[in-house]
């Protein structure tokens, strides 16, 4: 009988001390965003058929269709603009239109209660803030006409806050949103927030268990840019940049953040020409045509990158 319980008791202590059932997933995750070398498809220093650069791309593919939308932002005379294009094969981009001027890092999403309609969200300009804006159709997000729009006022920053991603999938009345706050106007941090009917924003606290787990890997910079997925082999995901040293772009990394162990992987990102440096990262997963894949872009900054290289990175890999 002791013997029994014995091998019982040794049995449950091996459960509560294996491995976290997350390791695998964010493992397999980290292998996938770190092969640029040998994805599915790959292209370097993005640009729309109008010649714009696609910084800070976010793509998601269009309901009922093979069609994919991104939004990003082009510096034309200093000033970044929101751009809107479209692609059947996730290397050819259509230039649609000029959705903000002085807007920067966009990203969007499809509410759930709304799914014709798509929710952007960007970094403004002057007074660097949170903007939002909500289209009811597909027609409406190519002519650039949002029913409903938020300004953000700062709430943690009197210097800047940005970089928005949307977490899970919003409703119209109830937008997740990770954003960074610039810490007493030092260095970039992270925080989250809720906006709420498009007239509220809420909830918003620092998140210093996100940073804490960039910073145990020698982070003195800046904690910025982010995106995630909810559902990756059944576990939630934030993909994050992380910048070494302060002002020194070529010291811009990629790390996986687990929600579920408080923990945070470094990418050892492998490109063609062996590129050092990558920021904004973001990462959709969706199914096209009948296969499911992983689109991930990340810019790659001209200091420590490969010849070719510097600029909008584009890439998938068949799941």
């Amino acid at each position: 009988m002791w013997r029994i319980l014995f091998v019982l008791i040794g049995g449950i202590c091996s459960l509560i001390h294996g491995q976290p059932p997350s390791d695998d997933a964010r493992h397999k995750l980290v292998a996938l965003i770190a092969n640029v070398h040998q994805a599915d498809g790959r292209q370097y220093h993005s640009r729309d058929d109008r010649g714009n650069t696609m910084d800070c791309v976010k793509i998601i593919k269009r309901n009922n269709s093979e069609e994919f939308i991104g939004v990003y932002h082009t510096f034309i005379n200093d000033v970044p603009r929101v751009n809107l294009a479209v692609s059947n094969d996730l290397m050819n981009w259509t230039w649609i239109k000029e959705l903000d001027y002085s807007g920067s890092q966009p990203t969007i999403a499809v509410p759930s209660d709304y799914p014709e309609g798509f929710i952007v969200a960007w970094e403004q300009q002057p007074n660097n803030h949170l903007q939002f804006a909500f289209y009811p159709t597909w027609s409406d997000l190519q002519a650039g006409n949002s029913e409903k729009n938020y300004s953000v006022p700062r709430f943690l920053s009197r210097c800047a806050e940005g970089t928005p991603n949307i977490y899970g999938t919003p409703t119209l009345n109830n937008i997740d949103v990770g954003f960074h706050f610039y810490d007493d106007c030092i260095a970039d941090r992270q925080a989250r927030g809720t906006l709420k009917n498009f007239n509220e924003w809420t909830d918003v606290q620092k998140q210093p268990n996100v940073d804490n787990a960039i910073l145990y890997w020698g982070v003195k910079g800046n904690i910025g840019d982010r995106d995630a997925l909810s559902n990756f082999r059944d576990f939630a995901f934030t993909v994050i940049e992380g910048q070494y040293t302060p002002k020194d772009f070529g010291t811009w990394r990629i790390f996986v953040f687990d929600p579920q162990t408080g923990n945070a992987d470094p990418v050892p990102v492998l490109t063609d020409g062996k590129s050092q440096a990558f920021a904004n990262p973001s990462m959709t997963t969706t199914i096209w045509k009948g296969q499911p894949i992983l689109i991930v872009t990340l810019f790659v900054p001209s200091e420590q990158s490969a010849p070719g290289e510097a600029g909008e990175l584009i890439y998938y890999h068949k799941l």
